[in-house]
């Protein structure tokens, strides 16, 4: 008996090593140049995609794609802005307005409008607008022919790329604050953009279960990004490198360890673009949404050991108490519950009726949307304790009690 437990040690200390050395690994490789942001430049998006099915082949998985439709306005070249002589570095100081449209030119004192944050939350809040972002686009699609011979500049703390799904007429930029002078007497701009369709893929991957094959838990994550700046990219090692790479080192382990319900592994594309690719799924399930009992989402799990958000948590305590009880036994911080908003790809979920949480690591200070968002910055305890917390989940979900209790009472 006594070296039954020690082989099981050593065995369980082996898995362990390994999911933190293959949860490095695909980090590192999603974040990388060469999938350069996972989005269309470059091919990066494909890069990423080609990677996570060779991962899930590997295990033994079979993949399906599910082609997803949409438009994106495409920075083609390294975008230049120059405020009075001085130049500015992309990504970093600023970024062209992703609704914006190509420009190349110099503005003057009087054909340049500058709005700062507090304007912009007067604008908001005049217009009861959603937020801050939305109040953006919405100045830019409600410009008039007048206005496309002016400069529209925003002034915020950091600029902060969002969705690039629409492109309006008239030009736009992003603005660090803290390093615009008191008087601005010219800006020379460049953006060399293309208004595109693209098709990218949703990859879907089924593990039956063994006792319960008709209860369905979906555990997703987006694996799109915001792409790159001619030669400047958004690795989003944290959004949603992590949330792949947690998702992947679940799909392995019950790839070994079949699950007692099935589980839909959804690795949606389209997220940054207005949750494209979770929409898509959910009108064209693989397995009926009628039996998925929850459909969990993994986004931004990489950063924070404070403990976990839980959007949407509200609406459903009993899974809450088992997320309690998981974090209470393994001491991984608070659990935050927020309402249901449209912010993630759990989202399209709650729409069709289906039980569903947006789970992201809280307590962290991870780059959002910025170049510095890599795999140095990450909480590896953190992805590691996703893993932990999920399989947790599964296993109280199936069985009523926690793998803790069961080690508690000498089952081993």
């Amino acid at each position: 008996m006594k070296r039954i437990l020690i082989l099981m040690i050593i065995l369980i200390t082996f898995a362990f090593a390994n999911e933190h050395e293959n949860l490095q690994k695909d980090i590192k490789f999603l974040s990388s140049e060469v999938c350069f942001g996972r989005s269309i430049s470059r091919d990066g998006i494909f890069h990423a995609e080609d990677y996570i099915v060779n991962e899930l082949v590997e295990a033994g998985i079979d993949v399906q794609l599910q082609p997803v439709n949409y438009r994106l306005n495409l920075v083609l070249t390294t975008p230049l802005c120059v405020i009075n002589g001085d130049t500015l570095r992309p990504g970093y100081d600023f970024i062209p307005h992703p609704f914006s449209s190509s420009v190349e030119e110099e503005f003057n004192l009087n054909e340049i409008e500058l709005l700062d944050r507090n304007r912009l939350e007067e604008i908001k809040d005049s217009l009861d607008l959603y937020s801050v972002s939305s109040t953006r686009r919405y100045l830019l699609k409600k410009s008039k022919k007048k206005d496309r011979k002016t400069l529209l500049l925003f002034a915020e703390d950091d600029p902060i790329v969002s969705k690039q799904s629409k492109q309006y007429a008239r030009p736009a930029f992003q603005v660090k604050e803290d390093i615009l002078p008191d008087t601005i007497y010219s800006v020379f701009v460049s953006n060399d953009v293309i208004y595109k369709k693209v098709k990218t893929n949703n990859m879907i991957a089924v593990i039956e279960g063994i006792t319960m094959p008709d209860s369905v838990i979906c555990i997703s994550a987006h694996y799109d990004h915001m792409g790159g700046l001619g030669d400047v990219y958004y690795p989003g090692a944290n959004d949603n490198a992590s949330g792949v790479a947690v998702l992947l080192a679940l799909a392995r382990y019950y790839a070994e360890t079949p699950p007692p319900m099935t589980l839909v592994f959804c690795f949606f594309t389209g997220e940054e673009q207005g949750l494209k690719g979770s929409w898509k799924y959910t009108r064209h399930p693989i397995l009926p949404l009628k039996n998925v009992m929850m459909a969990l989402n993994l986004d931004m799990v990489g950063s924070g050991l404070g403990g976990y958000g839980l959007v949407g948590g509200n609406d459903w305590p009993a899974d809450v108490s088992i997320f309690e009880e998981i974090r209470e036994a393994y001491e991984m911080g608070q659990l935050k519950l927020r309402s249901n908003v449209p912010n993630s790809d759990h989202f399209p979920f709650t729409v069709k009726g289906v039980k569903a949480i947006f789970l992201y690591a809280s307590g962290g200070e991870q780059p959002y949307h910025h170049p510095d968002d890599i795999p140095e910055t990450l909480d590896w305890e953190t992805m590691e304790n996703t893993v932990l917390l999920i399989k947790e989940y599964i296993f109280i979900k199936a069985n009523g009690k926690s793998t803790k209790a069961k080690d508690v009472s000498g089952d081993l």
